[in-house]
């Protein structure tokens, strides 16, 4: 799946996936300030593909790891929409 296809499962719209792809290419930290990252926070934990100890900030930050996880997918010649 896609990172696209990701963030459409997810819930958001094309305004938040093109949000999420700007913070995949430069995140300032913010990213965690976003309901993008809300929805996809959620999105991973229900799936259960987040880990506990990440969800819960003890072993990692659960946004970073969100972001790292749509980057290893991610194609910067792959027009969102």
């Amino acid at each position: 799946m896609s990172w696209v296809q990701t963030c459409v499962k997810a819930g958001l719209g094309v305004t938040e996936i093109a949000l999420v792809r700007s913070y995949i290419e430069d995140d300032d930290g913010r990213f965690i300030e976003t309901k993008a990252y809300e929805k996809l926070f959620n999105f991973f934990c229900d799936t259960g593909e987040m880990p506990y100890g990440v969800a819960k900030a003890r072993t990692g930050e659960p946004d970073m790891w969100i972001l790292k996880k749509l980057s290893i997918s991610c194609k910067p010649d792959v027009a969102v929409v």
